[in-house]
């Protein structure tokens, strides 16, 4: 069974994204999703700030980072993008920008989401709430 954790991101989009998405880590980028933003880190960091400036500003919280560690040999990396893509779609709706990416770089495969806080649509926040005990 996988062990999970999320937490804000309330300074940091950028560098977040950024560890993320190394090469090193995805093979080459081959283990990178993303929706509503680019695939490339520092256009996705931009991407998600427009749409963050756009919010109500009540919120200290620019995005979350959501971790999702597989035991070894638990899942293949393109089994574990299929459940953090269906994660995705499950809990965000369509209604956030997310970059998620997969990782091998350790002795077991796990994946990283950082969603946007900020809906692109209604520019409200998401709240801890809406996703507590379901991610």
């Amino acid at each position: 069974m996988a062990t999970t954790k999320i937490f804000p991101i309330t300074a940091t989009t950028g560098k977040a994204i950024a560890y993320i998405a190394k090469a090193e880590k995805t093979d080459n980028g081959r283990l990178i999703s993303t929706y509503m933003c680019s695939r490339d880190p520092d256009k996705a960091a931009k991407e998600f700030a427009e749409v963050t400036a756009t919010g109500t500003g009540r919120s200290t919280v620019l995005a979350q980072h959501f971790i999702m560690a597989f035991k070894p040999g638990e899942v293949t990396p393109e089994r574990a993008m299929e459940i953090g893509k269906e994660m995705c779609e499950k809990y965000l709706k369509d209604q956030y920008q997310y970059f998620l990416a997969v990782h091998t770089d350790k002795g077991h495969v796990h994946l990283h989401c950082i969603f946007n806080n900020t809906n692109p649509v209604s520019y409200t926040h998401l709240r801890a709430h809406e996703t507590r005990g379901n991610l």
